[in-house]
């Protein structure tokens, strides 16, 4: 998976810090030195045009360079669908422009994926930005102007942001489907109010297979190999049971990112065990060795040759 001047927004929106590492659609050089204010051609929102309908990939021109010195926005359709709220799951196609040049940089439209905000302050949105998706409802184009500061001694510039807001949900806290006999599983799993698993202890022989159990069957799409998947888990040895060695229902944590699953830096019973899954799904999988951390084991909770258990609530898959 690339990492992209739309990736690294989507992962902390609008902090720009991947800016100036991609080139325009056209193949054109980095961007020039950043322009004094009394050389800019456009200084405002109004320079600015964006043609084309609301959900295609909009077309931006305005007389380069722009300045503008403050951040920005102004709403080109309204939304009619759903409204925002706070702690949502916002999905939006984004396209770029840079001001210094006045082409396009990049757009979710080419690459097929829109990015996955999710409303929270603080969190991985910036403040701009969330005070104008709270206001906004789906089916809604905006465009946003701000100034970017940029790595590998590139300059700061406007840049130019058209959001078409897609769709926007409550994301999930806990597997959400319908319950699965366990009968065949070598662990039971049972729940607390909130949806912490705890485990029986095993049956049987540990596998020397990756083995996946389902105790809950979401109804949410199919995880897809390459996607950013958010998930709560609870892990155990299958040789002491009495207590979880790591669980993200403790301590006030946030849901476990596994980015791009397939290939995350998690072991590697997680990237295989994970993709095909649905959205909504709770899994058991029982991880041998050489799918978990071998003979190195992980100290110090983690021994050598251990074999593992983990339930793992599927929250969400996106990209």
């Amino acid at each position: 998976m690339r990492t992209t001047v739309l990736s690294a927004i989507a992962a902390a929106v609008l902090l720009l810090s991947a800016c100036g590492q991609s080139e325009p659609e056209d193949g054109g050089a980095s961007a020039p030195a950043s322009v004094p204010a009394q050389d800019a051609k456009s200084t405002s929102l109004d320079d600015i045009t964006v043609e084309g309908k609301t959900g295609e990939k909009p077309s931006v021109s305005f007389a380069a360079p722009l300045v503008v010195e403050k951040t920005e926005s102004k709403t080109i359709e309204k939304g009619t669908g759903k409204k925002i709220e706070d702690g949502d799951r916002v999905t939006a196609d984004m396209t770029l422009y840079s001001g210094n040049t006045g082409k396009l940089v990049e757009s979710s439209y080419d690459s097929k994926a829109p990015a996955s905000i999710m409303m929270n302050i603080p969190g991985d949105i910036s403040q701009e930005l969330y005070d104008v998706l709270i206001k906004a409802s789906v089916g809604e184009r905006f465009i946003m102007t701000m100034n970017g500061t940029t790595q590998s001694g590139q300059p700061a510039q406007t840049l130019v942001y058209v959001f078409d807001v897609k769709a926007t949900e409550k994301p999930l806290t806990r597997a959400q489907g319908d319950k699965v006999d366990q009968s065949g599983n070598p662990v039971t799993v049972t729940w607390a109010d909130n949806g912490e698993p705890k485990i029986s202890k095993p049956q049987g022989k540990a596998p020397t297979k990756l083995a996946t159990y389902t105790t809950i069957q979401g109804n949410g799409p199919e995880v897809k190999e390459g996607q950013k998947v958010a998930v709560q888990y609870s892990g155990w040895l299958w040789d002491d049971n009495s207590k979880y060695f790591d669980s993200s229902w403790q301590g006030g944590r946030t849901p476990f990112a596994v980015e791009p699953v397939g290939q995350a830096p998690v072991i590697d019973g997680w990237n295989e065990g994970l993709v095909g899954q649905k959205v909504g799904s709770q899994i058991v999988l029982v991880i041998p060795p050489d799918k978990g951390y071998g003979e190195a084991g992980s100290p110090p909770k983690i021994p050598a040759n251990a074999t593992l258990v983990f339930v793992i609530d599927i929250l969400s898959a996106v990209g």
